[in-house]
């Protein structure tokens, strides 16, 4: 398991990596202020509170949200799943890293600035 974040790009494989780096590059870009760590073995933004992670799974990478079930109703074609906080957003090829996806990245980081929660 990886112990850095950039241990943990550096062990992507190429497919993997290039959607992994651009949607880090997306965030950071939105969010300077925000820090990056290891969480649960992924790397997390975080603002006030926890907004992203990237998880890498053998054909693509999701954004997971931590604010994604209050996001969902506003892009109800990307942001997908059932939790009570946490939604996700997956990413095939680094072409659906797009416009849209600035605003939900947007959006996130936001809600995390008016209207933070704790991760549970």
């Amino acid at each position: 398991m990886a112990k850095t974040t950039e241990t943990w790009f550096s062990e992507l494989d190429p497919a993997q990596f290039e959607i992994a780096e651009s949607l880090r590059a997306r965030i950071e870009r939105a969010g300077p202020g925000l820090t990056c760590k290891l969480a649960w073995g992924f790397p997390c933004w975080s603002g006030t509170e926890r907004i992203f992670s990237i998880a890498a799974y053998k054909d693509r990478c999701n954004l997971q949200i931590f604010y994604g079930a209050e996001l969902a109703p506003s892009f109800p074609d990307r942001v997908e799943g059932t939790g009570k906080a946490l939604r996700h957003v997956k990413i095939h090829s680094v072409d659906q890293i797009d416009a849209q996806l600035d605003q939900i990245i947007e959006a996130a980081i936001r809600l995390d600035a008016t209207d933070p929660r704790p991760v549970r």
